[in-house]
């Protein structure tokens, strides 16, 4: 797994080639490109570890909830700006 800011998928956005999602990345809606990702696009409610805008890896609740604990680990509270949404 590499560190990254964990998100759970709220939607696929239409258009873009089915590349665009909104993703709640710690209460602050984003739209995170997932053409990285393998497979089928993530459903609602799944994680992503996302890393410069793109989502990387689809994991699950307890690895997103590690990931936000790496990210505290390294001085970043829970409730600190993860950037524009």
């Amino acid at each position: 797994m590499c560190l990254g800011i964990p998100g759970q998928v709220i939607e696929m956005i239409d258009g873009y080639g089915g590349q665009l999602a909104l993703v709640d990345v710690h209460g602050a809606p984003s739209r995170i490109n997932i053409g990285m990702l393998d497979g089928d696009p993530p459903a609602p409610g799944q994680w992503v570890l996302i890393h410069m805008g793109f989502a990387v890896e689809l994991v699950t609740a307890e690895a997103a909830e590690e990931a936000m604990r790496g990210l505290e680990l390294m001085g970043r509270p829970r409730d600190a700006d993860l950037g524009p949404p």
